[in-house]
Formats: structure tokens, sequence, C-alpha cells
């Protein structure tokens, strides 16, 4: 209940990212389906971008 009152901003935006994650996901098989090859690579460039993990980024989370 306390999660309701006050949300964790972290998990909010993970689910957010999973959420846009998987709208891009649906986006490009419809996009792949109506022969949009253009859409396609637009869509799976953003895709790329959005569940790119840092090397970096993962060291130093376990870090700091």
């Amino acid at each position: 209940m306390s999660n309701i009152i006050n949300p964790d901003p972290l998990e909010f935006e993970k689910l957010e990212k999973e959420r846009v994650i998987k709208e891009l996901e649906k986006a490009i098989k419809k996009a792949e389906v109506e022969g949009r090859t253009e859409d396609v690579e637009k869509l799976k460039k953003e895709l790329k971008v959005l569940t790119h993990k840092s090397f970096w980024g993962i060291l130093f989370k376990h870090i700091y």
C-alpha cells in the first residue's frame, strides 16, 4: 500500500520504458505487415536505443 501512496520513481521509469518497448515492437510488426520498410528501420533504431545497455552504465551502477 505504501507504493500506491509513495511510488518509487525508478520503478515507474522502468515500467514506462517496458510499455514503450512493447508499443514499439507492435508498431514494428504492423509496419512489416504493411510493407513500410523505411518505418520499420526507423522503429528498430528507436528500439535499439531504448534497449541498449551501456557497459559503463552497468559497471558504475554496481559501484555506486
